[in-house]
């Protein structure tokens, strides 16, 4: 009888969730994330998040208030990637989705859309900054396998990557600097990691990382040493010396894929955060593999669906400690002090590797 009612109370919690997300929709989006995408931006001075999705729109909150700051209203199409990319010092916004179209905000202008950038063919994925010759540049890869590089100051095209047709999508693009390099990262659908030399888009690496799509890219750095974090379908967190190269460590996030990874500094010390179908979102030492730690191990995080985690960043304020930001499937974003929520950093190097 223990067994059955057991059984019994997992089911109807199941339920419950289902219902909660399709009410929450109002059945139109069903089980779609509410937000996907999520970056740090800065607006007057401030250090804000900014976090979209499905619903076409783009919120500004403040972290620390706990509170929206504004809504633009006019992306017009499904969004999947956001980032903050800089003008002779001034931030600009880029989102890319759907439509396949990248375009750039003016947030200190009341979010005036300044540019709309055309080339990729479907879904945009991925977007990032990459600092070429002393210039942030933007680079956005997709449905299409093409890597675009953009100056955000005219809309140029700077340089177009083609990945090749064996490799599928792309589906996560992050910067990488290491050995005096600036190396773009671009994750596929098939599970491999390409590498390319930023500055003349020539190949540097290719990794075959994972089983199926990697989701998400992540550069991860202490000030001595960086690596790049991979995740996706297969659920496993790998961290690569990409100058050796050859994976370090690898370990396994929760029980389902890995949407979202993100660096959080913790003290004296960078941690590594990932987020996906959970439970919770891991918090770990990428440099020792030690598990520092869960956010959102409790029942209002899992009723609300926050388990189910697509998008994570990292927001420094004027005042206070940084926060991790994550977004997914409830209305709106969480937000995390590591250290209050772990309890503390992890305090030595050299703990014992977990490995997958």
């Amino acid at each position: 009888m223990l067994i059955v009612g057991t059984v019994v109370g997992i089911v109807l919690l199941i339920v419950l969730i289902v219902v909660w997300v399709v009410r929450r929709s109002d059945g139109r989006y069903r089980f779609r994330p509410s937000f996907e995408a999520a970056c740090e931006v800065t607006v007057g001075g401030r250090r804000l998040v900014a976090y979209s999705g499905h619903r076409k729109v783009i919120r500004l909150a403040d972290p620390a208030t706990r509170e929206d700051t504004a809504v633009l209203t006019h992306s017009r199409t499904w969004i999947r990637a956001l980032c903050e990319v800089h003008v002779d010092g001034r931030p600009l916004l880029a989102s890319g989705g759907r439509d396949g179209v990248v375009r750039l905000w003016d947030l200190e202008d009341r979010g005036e859309l300044v540019a709309s950038l055309t080339g990729h063919r479907g879904w945009v994925y991925g977007l990032c900054t990459v600092r070429i010759s002393g210039r942030d540049l933007l680079a956005s890869a997709g449905r299409d396998g093409v890597i675009h590089v953009w100056d955000p100051r005219d809309g140029r095209l700077v340089r177009t990557i083609d990945t090749g047709p064996r490799k599928g999508w792309i589906f996560s693009l992050c910067q990488v600097r290491t050995g005096g390099r600036t190396l773009l990262a671009a994750g596929h659908g098939n599970g491999t990691v390409t590498l390319w030399h930023a500055k003349s888009g020539q190949a540097a690496l290719e990794l075959t990382a994972h089983n199926r799509a990697v989701w998400t890219l992540c550069e991860v750095s202490d000030g001595d040493r960086t690596l790049l974090a991979t995740a996706g379908w297969d659920g496993v967190v790998r961290l690569w010396d990409v100058e050796a190269p050859q994976e370090v460590r690898a370990f396994t996030a929760g029980v389902g894929p890995v949407y979202a990874l993100c660096q959080a500094e913790a003290g004296d010390h960078t941690l590594l955060v990932a987020g996906g179908d959970g439970p919770g979102t891991a918090v770990w030492d990428p440099f020792t593999g030690e598990r520092a730690g869960d956010l959102g191990m409790d029942l209002a995080g899992l009723l609300s669906g926050h388990g189910w985690v697509r998008a994570a960043c990292q927001v420094r304020p004027a005042q206070g400690p940084p926060l991790v930001i994550t977004v997914g499937y409830d209305d709106g974003a969480r937000v995390w002090d590591v250290v209050k929520e772990i309890g503390s950093a992890p305090s030595e190097r050299g703990a014992p590797e977990e490995r997958a």
